[in-house]
C-alpha cells in the first residue's frame, strides 16, 4: 500500500472514531449515570468499541466512574458519568445597560456570575475593551488557565452574523457591525461563539426547557425590544440576512405618508417594556390618579418597569390598564404568528414575562385565541418559557458545548488534555 493510499484510510478511521466518541458522549451527557452495556444498546456500537471508548474518555478526564450499578446476575457494572469539571464555558449576556458573565461547567451548571455595567453611548470599542479586561480578571481570580476554558458564548441584543461573530445592528445600543468574535478571540485566546439573544434563549429552551420535546415552535421575547425566533424541524430560521424574527419592528399602525420624520408605529412602540413605562408616564402627566411612582424619575428603564410591576401588584388602575393594552397588542402579534406559521408551541419569554407572569401571559393567551383561524378545531399552545432570567446565559453556554462536543473538535484530541 502506498503512503498516499494509507493517509485517507487513517483519516477515515480517525473520523469514524470521533463520530463514535460523540455518540457515546451524547448518551453519557443525557444520563446521570450509565453503564457500558447500556451505552452499547443506546449507540448500537460493539462491546469492544464501547470498552475502548470508555477507557479513552476516562483517560482524557471527560468521564469518571460513579460507583457500581445493580447486578443482573453477574458482576455489578461500573457506572460512568460526565466529569463536569473537565472543562468550563464562559457565557455572557449583553443587555441594554449590563453585561452578565457566567462560568459554567460541562453539565451546564452556572457556578458563578458577575455583572459588568456599561454605558452604550461610550461605544462598542470601549465596551469590548472593558469586557475583555473583566473576563481576564474573572479567570485570574478563579485561578483558571485558559486551556481549561472550552470557549465563550455571547448572547447579544440584536441580529448577528454567527459565522463572522459580528453584531449586525442594535438600535437599543446604537451600535452597528461590531466584531465581537474577532476582538475577543484575539484578547482572550479562547474560541468565541455569538448569537442573538432571542435565538440563544430558544436554544436553551429547546435543550433544557419547555421546548425540549418540540420540533417546531416560536419564541417571543418581550423586553426592551420585542424579538421572535422560529424553530422549524429542530433548526433555527435565520433569513437571508440573518435578521429573521424582528417582530418588534412589524408595523402596528402605518403613518401616512411615512418617512424619516414620520415613521410608522411598530409593535415595540406599543408593547415593549419601554412603551409600557412611557404610557404610564403619559397617564400620570395627564393627571390620572395613581399610586405609581413616575417612571420619568427612575434611574434606569429597569427601575421604571419595577415601579410599574409593583403598582400593578397593588391593584393600581393605571398600571393595570397599561399592561392590559400591551397584552392585547402582543396577543394580536402572537395570533398572527400562529396563523402564519402554525407552530406546535408559542413560548413567551423575556423580562416582561418573567416579572409579570400570568398577569401578562394569561391575557395574551385569551386574546390570541379570539384571533385564530378555525378556533373550533384547534387551540394554540401558548406558554411561558421555563428557564427565566438564566435562559440567555444557558443558551450562550450551549453554543460552547455544541462546538466542544462536535465531531470536528473530537478529532483534535489535544483539546481534551487536562
Amino acid at each position: 500500500m502506498t503512503e498516499h493510499a494509507a493517509a485517507p484510510r487513517r483519516a477515515n478511521r480517525a473520523l469514524m472514531r470521533a463520530m463514535n466518541k460523540k455518540l457515546v458522549l451524547d448518551v453519557v451527557r443525557s444520563c446521570e449515570t450509565v453503564c457500558q452495556a447500556d451505552l452499547a444498546r443506546a449507540t448500537k456500537l460493539s462491546t469492544g468499541t464501547i470498552v475502548s471508548m470508555a477507557r479513552e474518555l476516562r483517560d482524557q478526564g471527560l468521564v469518571a466512574e460513579a460507583g457500581q450499578g445493580q447486578s443482573t446476575g453477574g458482576r455489578k457494572p461500573t457506572l460512568l458519568t460526565l466529569n463536569p469539571s473537565a472543562a468550563f464555558a464562559l457565557a455572557c449576556r449583553v443587555g441594554s445597560e449590563t453585561a452578565t458573565v457566567a462560568l459554567m461547567d460541562l453539565a451546564g451548571h452556572i457556578l458563578q456570575r458577575d455583572d459588568l455595567p456599561f454605558e452604550p453611548r461610550r461605544g462598542p470599542d470601549a465596551f469590548l475593551a472593558d469586557l475583555a479586561t473583566f473576563v481576564t480578571g474573572q479567570l485570574r481570580s478563579l485561578r483558571l488557565a485558559r486551556r481549561r476554558i472550552a470557549g465563550m458564548g455571547l448572547s447579544l441584543h440584536g441580529p448577528v452574523d454567527t459565522e463572522s461573530g459580528r453584531l449586525l445592528l442594535s438600535r437599543h445600543l446604537g451600535w452597528r457591525d461590531v466584531p465581537f468574535k474577532e476582538y475577543l478571540e484575539g484578547k482572550l485566546r479562547v474560541p468565541v461563539h455569538v448569537e442573538a439573544e432571542t435565538r440563544a434563549m430558544a436554544l436553551a429552551e429547546q435543550r433544557r426547557g419547555s421546548a425540549r420535546d418540540v420540533r417546531s415552535f416560536v419564541m417571543v421575547e418581550v423586553d426592551t425590544g420585542i424579538g421572535m425566533v422560529q424553530v422549524l424541524d429542530g433548526g433555527t430560521v435565520r433569513g437571508s440576512h440573518s435578521m429573521a424574527g424582528e417582530l418588534g419592528y412589524t408595523v402596528w399602525w402605518p403613518a401616512a405618508p411615512t418617512g424619516p420624520d414620520r415613521p410608522p408605529v411598530v409593535l415595540e412602540d406599543v408593547a415593549s417594556i419601554g412603551a409600557m413605562c412611557r404610557e404610564a408616564q403619559e397617564g400620570l402627566a395627564a393627571g390620572r390618579t395613581s399610586g405609581m411612582r413616575n417612571p420619568s424619575e427612575a434611574a434606569s428603564l429597569d427601575e421604571a418597569f419595577t415601579w410599574l410591576v409593583d403598582a400593578h401588584r397593588k391593584g393600581d388602575e393605571l398600571a393595570a390598564e397599561v399592561i392590559h393594552r400591551a397584552a392585547h397588542a402582543l396577543a394580536a402579534a402572537v395570533a398572527n404568528l400562529v396563523n402564519l406559521l402554525d407552530p406546535e408551541l408559542v413560548l413567551l419569554a423575556g423580562c416582561a414575562i418573567n416579572r409579570l407572569g400570568e398577569a401578562l401571559t394569561g391575557p395574551i393567551r385569551t386574546y390570541a385565541d379570539q384571533y385564530l383561524l378555525d378556533t373550533e378545531n384547534r387551540t394554540a399552545r401558548i406558554e411561558a418559557a421555563s428557564l427565566g432570567t438564566d435562559a440567555a446565559l444557558i443558551g450562550a453556554g450551549t453554543l460552547v458545548y455544541d462546538r466542544f462536543f462536535s465531531v470536528e473538535n473530537l478529532l483534535n484530541t489535544s483539546a481534551f488534555s487536562s
